[in-house]
């Protein structure tokens, strides 16, 4: 008795047959040119090189285009956008009319623009460009760890940088300002790279965009003056004062270098006359080296009386 041949037999064959066919018929229909609208980025737009825009540009503008189905398919030159050219030359407020004539495919291998659809005009702002020289100020917080401390911090490189953009916005810019970055628990000396921030300014671009800033980390050292003498300061000069009590005793911290070379002498304890209150009451001000810092005094006040 023959066996008649079942839908399973050669299922193998039968599927290989089927995906042929799929991609034959994909290659006929992606082989064919079709026109098709996009909103694509403006990703450039051409004026004089002695001028700078001073407002953003719309995001996309929508057009036709033409290619084959495969072409379409790929996204690379929709993602490099389109040019377009402003014809300007002098400062101030103008309007472009968005044609075919001036704005064209950044990738335009094997796509044609054919249209514009929208926007079909666009105003622009431009001004005169600039270029100024300025110093560059981090905005990095550095929050070491418990039992450390920072001995220095800011140490950019470079820390002038070169600025252009509008002659108004440059005119009035003195310094430069990295990218705000908080960094905890630090325990370790490192360098940072930082990018230049324009503060929303439209236009602006640095060079280098980015800075390194160095900061240098340890362990905390911590020393105890007893006996540092209050200096009354800004008192009457005919009259005589008796301060009490006329010395503090001053707790400080810092790296270990700066503690073991630390003396009484580079410590002072201000009393400001100009700031006393109705008992005779001056709060104490410690001033101290740079590198060192203040964990605490063991009074915040000091009481004066006038000497007869």
């Amino acid at each position: 008795m023959m066996r008649l041949p079942g839908m399973f037999d050669n299922l193998w064959v039968k599927l290989a047959a089927v995906v042929l066919a799929v991609l034959l018929w994909f290659h006929v229909a992606t082989e064919k040119v079709y026109q098709h609208q996009y909103a694509l980025p403006l990703t450039q737009v051409d004026i004089d090189e002695n001028l700078v825009l001073t407002e953003p540009y719309p995001d996309s503008i929508t057009v036709l285009v033409s290619a084959s189905g495969k072409v379409l398919l790929r996204t690379d030159w929709k993602k490099r956008g389109l040019r377009l050219v402003a014809d300007r030359s002098h400062s101030g407020r103008f309007k472009v009319d968005v044609s075919s004539t001036n704005l064209s495919l950044v990738n335009a291998d094997k796509v044609s623009l054919i249209d514009v659809i929208s926007p079909r005009e666009i105003y622009f702002i431009c001004d005169r460009k600039a270029d100024k020289e300025l110093p560059v100020k981090s905005r990095l917080v550095v929050v070491p760890d418990e039992g450390y401390a920072v001995y220095d911090s800011d140490s950019l490189v470079p820390n002038v940088v070169s600025v252009s953009g509008s002659n108004r916005q440059i005119a009035a810019m003195e310094f430069v300002e990295t990218e705000e970055l908080v960094l905890d628990n630090a325990r370790n000396s490192f360098s940072k790279k930082l990018a230049l921030s324009s503060n929303d300014v439209y236009g602006i671009t640095f060079d280098p965009d980015s800075v390194t800033v160095y900061v240098t980390i340890g362990p905390v050292r911590r020393k105890v003056f007893p006996g540092v003498e209050v200096s009354l300061i800004n008192a009457p000069l005919l009259k005589k004062f008796d301060i009490t009590p006329s010395v503090v005793e001053v707790q400080v911290s810092g790296q270990a270098e700066s503690i073991d070379s630390l003396t009484v002498g580079k410590i002072s304890v201000i009393a400001d006359y100009i700031l006393t209150d109705s008992g005779g009451y001056i709060p104490v001000q410690v001033v101290l080296p740079p590198t060192i810092s203040l964990i605490g005094k063991s009074v915040d006040s000091v009481k004066i009386s006038e000497i007869r």
